[in-house]
Formats: C-alpha cells, sequence, structure tokens
C-alpha cells in the first residue's frame, strides 16, 4: 500500500465514522451563558443533549438534563448512570467552570485555588475517563477554555492556571484518545455577553464606560454572543472537523491577535 492510498483510507475511515446527525450529545455548565446556547443549538440541529449543571438546568424540548457537581466524585457517577440511559456518548462538551476564586498568588485562597482547579481542570479529565468506554469511533470531546490560557490577567492566577492547563489537557487529550478514533479540540472565547459578564458590566459603577472597556479589548470592538461561541463548538464535534484534533480555536473576536494587557476577565 503507497502511503498516499494510506491516507486516503484514514480520511475516508474518518468520514465514514465520524457521529451522523441526531447523535447523544452531553453539555456540562448548561443551565446559562456559553452552556446553555451550545445545548439550544444541538437541540435545534436534531441531536438528543442531557444538559448537566450545578443547578437544575431548565427543560430544554424534553431532552434529558441532570443536576450534578462535576468536581465531586457522586457528581460525576450521577452523570455516568444519566449518559448510560443515552447509550452512548457522540460529543462530550466540557463547559462548566468555576470563576469564584479571584486575587494574585499571594492573596487567592487555598480553597479557592483548590475548588477553580477542580472544577475547571481535573473534572474535564476525571469526566472523560468516566464516559470514554460510552464514546465510539468517531466520537469528539471539545473544551470550553478562555483567551485567559492563552494568556493571563493580573489577579486572577486560579483562573488563568486552571483555563491554561485545560488548553495543554485538550492537547493530552487529544494524543490519548487518537488510538480511540476520538477527537479533542477546544475553544478560547474572549469575553462573551453571557449573564455573568453582563451583569458584571450592568453592576458596575459606569456601566456604559465598563462596557465600552470590554468591548475595546477585541479588534472587533464588541462583545461576543454566546451563539457565536456554540457554533464554533458545534463545528468541532462534527464531520467538517474530522482531521482535527488537539487544536485550540480562540473566539474572541482578535483579542489575541496582538499584545496586550487584559484589564478586565473574560
Amino acid at each position: 500500500m503507497t502511503r498516499r492510498n494510506r491516507g486516503q483510507q484514514s480520511a475516508s475511515a474518518a468520514m465514514t465514522s465520524t457521529p451522523p446527525l441526531a447523535v447523544p450529545v452531553v453539555v456540562t455548565g448548561a443551565a446559562r451563558g456559553i452552556g446553555r446556547a451550545i445545548a439550544e443549538l444541538y437541540v435545534e440541529r436534531g441531536h438528543t443533549v442531557l444538559s448537566v449543571d450545578l443547578n437544575s438546568p431548565p427543560p430544554l424540548a424534553g431532552q434529558p438534563r441532570v443536576k450534578a457537581d462535576i468536581g465531586t466524585a457522586a457528581g460525576r457517577e450521577r452523570i455516568l448512570r444519566a449518559a448510560r440511559e443515552l447509550g452512548r456518548v457522540s460529543v462530550l462538551i466540557h463547559n462548566a467552570a468555576y470563576q469564584g476564586a479571584h486575587g494574585s498568588v499571594l492573596e487567592v485562597s487555598e480553597r479557592g485555588w483548590s475548588r477553580t482547579l477542580t472544577v475547571n481542570l481535573t473534572a474535564p479529565m476525571l469526566l472523560t475517563r468516566a464516559l470514554v468506554d460510552l464514546m465510539p469511533h468517531g466520537s469528539a470531546v471539545v473544551n470550553v477554555a478562555s483567551v485567559q490560557g492563552l494568556f493571563a490577567e493580573q489577579g486572577n492566577a486560579a483562573y488563568n492556571a486552571s483555563k491554561g492547563g485545560l488548553v495543554n489537557l485538550t492537547r493530552s487529550m487529544a494524543l490519548d484518545l487518537a488510538p480511540r478514533g476520538i477527537r479533542v479540540n477546544a475553544v478560547a472565547p474572549g469575553a462573551i455577553a453571557t449573564e455573568g459578564v453582563l451583569e458584571a458590566i450592568g453592576g458596575s459603577p459606569d456601566p456604559e464606560a465598563t462596557r465600552r472597556d470590554y468591548e475595546d479589548l477585541h479588534a472587533l470592538r464588541r462583545l461576543g454572543e454566546p451563539r457565536e461561541v456554540a457554533q464554533t463548538v458545534y463545528f468541532l464535534g462534527s464531520a467538517e472537523a474530522s482531521f482535527l484534533t488537539g487544536t485550540i480555536i480562540p473566539v474572541d473576536g482578535g483579542m489575541t491577535a496582538s499584545f496586550m494587557m487584559a484589564g478586565r476577565p473574560v
């Protein structure tokens, strides 16, 4: 067999084994924001979606949902039991994140640091390991990282470290799961108009100026929309991305296109 023929056969196998429409999908952090937008997009396009959140995910067109803390063994077991009811998991999306531990390396509490790393970094690895036997050849994992995994924001050490770790965990997972035919990629959103970001803007002393500050972090001079991140996640989980693995895609309106000092949480 020539090298060209081997490559052609590999590409063909990847395309034919990529999950078809209406595959089962698991989305963590699906109660609101980017996670909710991802779940809604998959449902719109005919998929079965298991929505997972620390808070009860809102009903979504009769789709299954589970309230679980992904940072605990008991929570991950609940997710596994719900996923088994689906029969298989063809796309696993790690979106859940903890952002409550602000402070520099000299200030952040040990408890806050631990919770941030547990939810944002350790849980995606452990949940993937728990669900991997339900994932057939051609499945995909998509991690929702952050531009703060690509550069650091001063005074947000725990979140920076967790998202930077998730970026490299994505690459490690891609290498480790490739023999199973499972692709692993990540998105790195900039400032997105989620409920949390809009609440932060609205609660500032000068909301109009604060919004401009957020917008000016991006070359496109606006906030991103959750749906824009969801569309990129959907692409990475689809047959259209069958030769992408270990890739990190910034969905950041050009934020990381130039050197800058980030002055707002994203």
